[in-house]
């Protein structure tokens, strides 16, 4: 096989199972268009868990979303691990605008577990009076009718787990555009592929649900306090329970408005070495589930007419698929000025995943680990400390 017949074969093999994904995600999405709240049978009170942690955009708005949730019974428990994080000062805010709503803050324990997010929902959980518990991000904003499709969920008792697709909005920089991008074409088609085609999907904790008596039974959070991938542990967990995950296809907001290129590599580049520790097969295959880099490649190996016709189709054809998936799942097209950006993001997930290829060590909430495999995570000493600790030793 000469190196062109190659490119062209691996081209055709990257087109077809991104052509794929990209059905079954249309296909899921079609199928619910159109259909209103599921109906459900009870409704039992519920207990959203808002762990914050630094500020994130829009943190007063994405707040204010959970006041005009409109559901029988629910309570807001914020947690906040110090009283000086910026955090802090926008969840007293939030109560302040909504007095009359069942919420309040609760000062957690960051030493509690590894895992700064699962210290927090450690210290949530002993307060919560939900017979179902919400985990939701900061970063996260929702309808009104967010808690009637995760319950409704959860009205089948072989349930033990839902999750909600989320979708970037908001972008104003080219960093918050790009993370939009990544998400809305990429991340949230993957996350409804994967749902279609296995009965193990992908458990994501940006917005789950998950009943009082099944985490209860499972010992609670703590015993994913060492695993960087919290959601992931406790998407096993249930289904090694014998329970089943779902995902609901009614979307959260991930707001992205003014963060930078680089935090955006940053968070992506993390979000790769999480994959790369808990699937390194998947995650080796990565890049062929982005035709353009695979194109790319087979003019870089086979330069010439042929390879170069095929990486400008490619270009065009995987372009007008993410802006057909943009207009799925935010309902309005992305904006004609971002129109190339989906080639650069092609490259730029590229690089977060050579980074991921390279180095183990996050930076997280501050905080510096050595990830392992299954993502545990553990802690690097920062030089101060070590320092400190050559001291104590000399002494």
């Amino acid at each position: 096989m000469s190196l062109v017949h190659l490119a062209v074969a691996l081209t055709a093999a990257s087109l077809a199972l991104y052509a794929l994904m990209m059905f079954l995600f249309a296909r899921a999405m079609w199928r619910r268009r159109g259909k209103g709240r599921p109906p459900v049978d009870r409704a039992p009170r519920v207990t959203i868990f808002k762990p914050l942690a630094g500020w994130d955009d829009d943190l007063d708005a994405n707040l204010d979303s959970f006041a005009r949730i409109d559901y029988p019974s629910f309570e807001i428990l914020i947690g906040v691990a110090s009283a000086d994080d910026p955090a802090y000062g926008a969840a007293r805010r939030f109560l302040a605008r909504h007095p009359r709503l069942d919420a309040r803050i609760v000062l957690t324990d960051r030493d509690a577990t590894v895992n700064p997010k699962v210290a927090q929902l450690v210290g949530l959980e002993r307060v919560a009076t939900g017979d179902v518990y919400v985990i939701s991000d900061s970063n996260v904003r929702v309808p009104p009718t967010y808690l009637w499709s995760l319950v409704a969920e959860l009205s089948d008792e072989r349930v033990g787990m839902a999750c909600s697709i989320f979708i970037g909005t908001g972008e104003r920089s080219l960093g918050a555009a790009l993370e939009n991008l990544e998400i809305c074409t990429h991340a949230t088609p993957g996350l409804v592929a994967m749902d279609a085609v296995t009965d193990r999907p992908l458990t994501v904790g940006k917005s789950m649900a998950i009943r009082r008596r099944d985490i209860a039974r499972l010992g609670g959070f703590r015993p994913v306090g060492d695993v960087l991938a919290e959601d992931h542990a406790l998407g096993r967990r249930i289904l090694d329970a014998g329970l089943v995950a779902r995902t609901s296809l009614a979307a959260v907001e991930n707001r992205n408005v003014d963060c930078s290129v680089e935090r955006t590599l940053e968070r992506h580049t993390r979000w790769s070495k999480m994959r790369r520790a808990l699937f390194p097969v998947a995650f080796a295959c990565e890049p062929i589930m982005t035709p353009i880099v695979i194109a790319s490649a087979g003019l870089a190996i086979a330069p010439g007419k042929v390879t170069a016709a095929i990486l400008g189709g490619t270009f065009l054809l995987q372009t007008t698929a993410a802006q057909v998936a943009v207009r799925a799942v935010r309902g309005s097209w992305l904006h004609w000025r971002y129109l190339p950006l989906e080639v650069v993001r092609s490259y730029v997930m590229l690089l977060c995943w050579a980074r991921a290829c390279i180095s183990r060590r996050i930076e997280w909430r501050g905080n510096a680990f050595t990830m392992k495999r299954g993502t545990v995570i553990v802690p690097v000493a920062s030089a101060a400390d070590r320092s400190a600790s050559r001291a104590r030793l000399a002494a």
